[in-house]
């Protein structure tokens, strides 16, 4: 089995640099990719939350899963509330 630090770091060379980097020729392809990296965590969310919506089923397995993936969620959704607030890095 893959290990989540071999997806994430295949993952990284598939999109490649997002940071940007001060040049704008440069910086064109960075958001290019930085699109390509939107796309993906924004997908992966939608997975995260088709799971969490499982948090009150019946089945234990599922409603673990469910629980496990709305904590993950109500953490984000608390870390970027701060982050938006300025309580963030660079914030």
């Amino acid at each position: 089995m893959i290990g989540a630090d071999t997806i994430l770091e295949v993952t990284r060379k598939l999109i490649g640099e997002t940071e940007p980097y001060g040049d704008s020729c440069i910086d064109e392809k960075r958001a290019e990719n930085l699109e390509k990296l939107l796309i993906v965590v924004s997908e992966l969310l939608y997975d995260v939350e088709k799971v969490a919506n499982n948090r009150d089923r019946q089945e234990g397995s599922m409603r673990k899963m469910g629980e496990r993936a709305y904590t993950v969620l109500n953490d984000w959704w608390e870390y970027t509330g701060d982050y938006l607030r300025g309580g963030g890095e660079n914030g």
